[in-house]
């Protein structure tokens, strides 16, 4: 925002209190609620407080109203929850470890940062991943899970039919191409900026996939099993921040890999499935002997449905993370999540088990958040990682 004759400074107060486990996600929010301000000053402990600069009187109402808003979306969550965290191993003590060589870097920075959002990682981390996806490639064979592979795109009607456009749309990337048109390809190639070459383009009928599991359930649309169906795959993903994006850590990223189990079974089935999942989580998390958490959870729902949705999880008991506590400044990252979703994808995408919609579990790994948690404790010789790594090197 330039600077203007015209130019204010706002502070919004909340009304009320805001409960610890919602700061993040509120944090989140305001990515939609602040653009355009400028010299933005937040303060979410106990009852948000934020400050900032507008163009005028007219935009800062419009900052305050949906920062009311915002506020609105978890004031109605209860104030005395339940703890039902399943591992607490946060206060674990754990010594960083050495900052790793990445080699030259030019004028890169040193966490690869090479766009908005988007990030090169180095040999250490790059050699957790390998070694992260033997080890859960094991885990899930173990769990009777076929192996199968996924786009990095997926039609419109797939994010529709997961409830993924109407749930969570601020993750949304769609996917554009040249016109099919040789002038406009003529008048792209020869674009010297951002607006030249968009005025080429138009949309396409996919968007980049925000989650692996949405093409494995796309891939079985429309099956009647007669027995429970578990398969895995990895597969890159993408979900936006908001402007934001350019100035998040690379725990944050725009673009990431994913590892996901999945299992599509009767009620009775995929419970068992998760409470099978959940022991394997716990025991993993715990042979780590990193600082973390295995604690409930729910998704980062910003729409106006958001009370009732985060209520329901919290209430049914249907999400878990594996938060990691990271070394080099103690917050929090959920590294994997374990997902009870009822019926919802055996409806959504037309799956049967023994003639009812099918109940499904999934189980997800961000990759790159893995190695980001591990890597801040573990040195560069994978002799001295825990044995469950090592043995994958």
């Amino acid at each position: 925002m330039t600077d203007t004759a015209e130019q204010i400074r706002r502070t919004w107060q909340a009304p009320g209190e805001l409960h610890p486990d919602d700061r993040r996600e509120f944090g989140a929010m305001l990515r939609y609620c602040l653009d355009g301000t400028d010299e933005t000053r937040i303060d979410l402990d106990t009852v948000p407080r934020i400050e900032f600069g507008a163009v005028d009187a007219a935009d800062a109402d419009r900052v305050e109203r949906l920062l009311g808003e915002a506020f609105k979306r978890f004031a109605g969550a209860p104030g005395q929850r339940p703890d039902r965290t399943r591992l607490d191993n946060w206060d674990l003590k754990a010594e960083p470890a050495a900052p790793t060589a990445t080699g030259p870097l030019g004028t890169t920075p040193a966490d690869g940062r090479i766009g908005p959002g988007l990030f090169v990682s180095g040999p250490r981390n790059a050699l957790l991943i390998r070694s992260l996806e033997r080890l859960l490639g094991k885990i899930a064979a173990r769990l009777g899970a076929d192996e199968y592979t996924v786009p990095a795109l997926l039609p419109w009607t797939t994010l529709e039919k997961a409830g993924y456009t109407g749930n969570f749309p601020q993750h949304i990337t769609a996917a554009g191409v040249v016109r099919p048109d040789l002038d406009a390809l003529d008048r792209f190639g020869k674009a010297t900026d951002v607006a030249g070459r968009a005025a080429e383009l138009e949309y396409t009928p996919v968007a980049l996939a925000p989650a692996v599991c949405m093409g494995l359930f796309e891939r079985f649309q429309g099956a009647r099993l007669t027995e429970p169906l578990t398969v895995t795959a990895t597969g890159q993903c993408s979900r936006y921040e908001g402007k934001a994006t350019a100035d998040t850590s690379p725990t944050r990223r725009w673009s990431f890999s994913m590892r996901e189990i999945v299992y599509v079974g009767d009620r009775p089935g995929a419970r068992a499935f998760h409470g099978q999942v959940l022991a394997e989580l716990l025991a993993l998390a715990e042979n780590l002997g990193l600082p973390c958490k295995v604690q409930p959870a729910s998704d980062p729902f910003f729409t106006s449905a958001r009370p009732q949705m985060a209520q329901y999880q919290a209430a049914m008991d249907v999400k878990y993370e594996l938060v990691g506590r990271m070394a080099h400044d103690g917050s929090g990252v959920a590294v994997s999540s374990l997902n009870y979703h009822n019926q919802h994808f055996g409806k959504g995408f037309d799956i049967a088990f023994d003639g009812r919609p099918g109940f499904s579990v999934c189980w997800a790994f961000g990759l790159e958040r893995w190695a980001e948690w591990l890597g801040g404790y573990l040195g560069d010789n994978p002799a001295d990682w825990p044995v469950q790594l090592r043995e994958q090197v």
